[in-house]
C-alpha cells in the first residue's frame, strides 16, 4: 500500500482512539473484514466464466484494487441494474463495477471513481432493414434496458421527440438486446460502443445506425456518505494504474483488437467454422502447446488460408499454415501441402517463437508478439521493441510496440533497426484480425458446448422420464397380475366350497 494511504489510515486510528465517537471507516471495515466486494453484472466485458477461468475487464481492475487493498476481492452478480443499485445503496456491496457509464443523475446520485475507459451509445438495428439516420427517422420501437445510461438518454430525445416509442426491458442485458435483433425479435436497440463492436463478430447482421451522443466516461460507482476513505483510496488507486500503464495493458486486451468491423469477411468466417472446421478440428487439437491452444492455432490458421490445405503464395508460402520452405525445414516439415505436416510445423515453430522472446515480456501478452513474429520474422519484432525503447515507451507492453510497428515502414526509424524496412503495419492488421477470429472461433465452440449440455441435459430428463413411465407401466402390469391371482384364488376358494356342499 502506497505510503500516502497508510499514513491517512494511521491518522484516522489515532483520532478514532482520542475520540470514542468517531466510527469506523469504511476502508478500516474493508480491511478488517479481509474482502472487498464488488458488484456486478454478468458479461463478457464485466465479469464472465467460461467453465475453466474468470475474465472480464471489471473482474480484473478490481483484482488489482483489492490487492491494493490488501484484501480479497468478492464478486456478486446480478441480475438487472435495478438489483445492483439498490444493492449498493443498502450497503450490500462496497462498488459498483459492471461497465457503468457516467451520466448527470448517476454523478447527482453516486461517487465515481476516475474514469477507466470511454463510449458512445449507438442505435443498433439490423442489416438489410430501414436504416434510420438520426432520431427522427426512427420508424418503430427503440429498446433500452431499465435503469441504464440508454435509458436516461432517450429520455432527454423523447423532450424533443414525443412521438417515439420506447420499450424499457427488465431482467435482460446489452448482450441478449443484440442477440434479440439478429434474431428480429425488435427492430431497435441502444447499447454501448463497445459491447455493439465485439457482439458483431458473433452476429454480423448487427449494424450502426448512427451515434446517439458524444463519448461518455465509464467509472465504478461508490455510495455518496460522509466518510471520503474508500473514496480517495479508489482515486490513489486509479492514478496508480494509469501510471504504471495497467489500465492501458488491460484496455489493449479487450478493445485493442476491435477496429473496423468487416461484414462479408465475418459471415464468411462463420461459415466456415460449420463447413470446412470440423474437418481439421481434431488435427488443431492433435497439435495444440500450452503456448498455443487448439483455437489459436485455428486463428492462425484462417487468417493464413483460409483453412485451404493447397493454399499458395506469389512469395512462396504453402499450405494451411503458409509455411516458408525455409521454416519448413527448420521444424522438419517435408510436405507443405500436407494439412495435417502444415499444422504440425506451424504450432511447432508459433511455439518455439513464443519461448525464444525476452522473458520480461509478461506471459498474458507474449503470443502477441510470437505472432507478430510468425508474419514479419522475430528480427524485425524485436526491431519494434527496440524503436518504442528510444521513444520512450514500454517495449514488454504489445500496445506499445503494436503501436510502433508501422515505423518499420518509415526511412528515418527503420534506418536505426538491425534488420531494416518491414512491413510493419501489416504485421498489426495480421495480429489484430487473428485475434478477432479468435474471440469469434472461441464464442463459436462455448456456444456449442452449451448446446451439447444442454441436448444431453434434455436427454438425460427425457430417459428420466422414460424410465419412470416404465417402472409405472410395470407396477400397473404387477398390480393387474395380483389382482388376476386373488381373483383365480377366490375362485378356486368358491368352487371348493361348492363342492364339500
Amino acid at each position: 500500500m502506497p505510503f500516502r494511504l497508510f499514513l491517512s489510515i494511521v491518522s484516522l486510528l489515532a483520532l478514532s482512539a482520542c475520540n470514542p465517537f468517531i466510527q469506523t471507516t469504511d476502508l478500516e471495515k474493508i480491511q478488517k473484514r479481509g474482502t472487498l466486494v464488488m458488484g456486478t453484472i454478468n458479461g463478457s466485458l464485466t465479469y464472465s466464466y467460461d467453465g475453466e477461468v474468470y475474465s472480464g475487464l471489471d473482474y480484473e481492475l478490481g483484482k488489482k484494487f483489492a490487492a491494493y487493498l490488501k484484501v480479497k476481492l468478492i464478486v456478486k452478480e446480478f441480475d438487472n441494474l435495478d438489483e445492483l443499485f439498490e444493492s449498493l445503496e443498502n450497503n450490500n456491496i462496497d462498488f459498483a463495477g459492471a461497465g457503468l457509464t457516467l451520466t448527470p443523475k448517476r454523478a447527482e446520485k453516486y461517487r465515481s471513481s476516475p474514469p477507466y475507459y470511454y463510449l458512445t451509445q449507438k442505435l443498433v438495428y439490423y442489416k438489410g432493414t430501414y436504416r434510420p439516420r438520426k432520431m427522427a427517422d426512427v420508424n418503430a420501437p427503440i429498446s433500452v434496458l431499465k435503469g441504464s445510461s440508454h435509458a436516461e438518454s432517450i429520455q432527454e430525445a423523447l423532450k424533443e421527440y414525443p412521438d417515439l416509442v420506447v420499450n424499457v426491458l427488465a431482467n435482460e442485458d446489452q448482450e441478449s438486446l443484440l442477440q434479440k435483433i439478429a434474431e428480429k425479435e425488435i427492430p431497435f436497440a441502444i447499447v454501448d460502443s463497445t459491447t455493439l463492436a465485439q457482439k458483431q463478430r458473433y452476429y454480423p447482421a448487427l449494424a450502426e445506425a448512427f451515434t446517439i451522443d458524444k463519448k461518455k466516461p465509464v467509472a465504478w460507482l461508490i455510495r455518496k456518505a460522509q466518510d471520503d476513505t474508500l473514496y480517495s483510496g479508489m482515486i490513489e488507486f486509479m492514478g496508480n494504474q494509469y501510471q504504471l500503464g495497467t489500465i492501458a495493458k488491460i484496455e489493449e486486451k479487450y478493445f485493442g483488437h476491435v477496429g473496423h468491423f468487416d461484414y462479408v469477411d465475418t459471415r464468411i468466417f462463420l461459415k466456415r467454422i460449420a463447413s470446412r472446421l470440423p474437418t481439421y478440428e481434431a488435427l488443431f487439437k492433435k497439435y495444440e502447446t500450452p503456448e498455443v491452444p487448439w483455437e489459436l492455432l485455428a486463428a492462425v490458421s484462417y487468417q493464413e488460408s483460409h483453412w485451404n490445405p493447397r493454399a499458395r503464395s506469389p512469395t512462396g508460402v504453402r499450405g494451411m499454415m503458409m509455411l516458408t520452405l525455409d521454416t519448413a525445414k527448420f521444424v522438419g516439415i517435408k510436405n507443405r501441402l500436407n494439412a495435417e505436416e502444415s499444422i504440425k510445423g506451424g504450432a511447432k515453430y508459433l511455439t518455439q517463437l513464443t519461448k525464444r522472446l525476452p522473458e520480461s515480456i509478461p506471459e498474458d501478452e507474449r503470443i502477441w508478439f510470437a505472432l507478430a513474429s510468425y508474419n514479419i520474422g522475430l528480427g524485425h519484432l524485436l526491431d519494434a521493441r527496440r524503436i518504442t525503447k528510444i521513444r520512450k515507451q514500454n517495449p514488454n507492453s504489445w500496445g506499445d510496440v503494436k503501436d510502433n510497428l508501422p515505423l518499420l515502414h518509415q526511412r528515418k526509424w527503420y534506418r536505426q533497426t538491425r534488420y531494416g524496412y518491414a512491413r510493419g503495419r501489416e504485421a498489426q492488421h495480421y495480429v489484430n484480425n487473428i485475434r478477432q477470429y479468435l474471440k469469434t472461433l472461441s464464442w463459436y465452440v462455448q456456444k456449442q458446448k452449451k448446446a451439447a449440455e444442454e441436448q444431453a441435459e434434455r436427454e438425460r430428463l427425457i430417459a428420466i422420464e422414460e424410465a419412470e413411465a416404465a417402472r409405472l407401466a410395470a407396477l400397473e402390469i404387477l398390480k393387474e397380475q395380483s389382482q388376476a391371482i386373488a381373483t383365480s384364488a377366490a375362485l378356486e376358494t368358491n368352487d371348493t366350497t361348492i363342492e364339500s356342499e
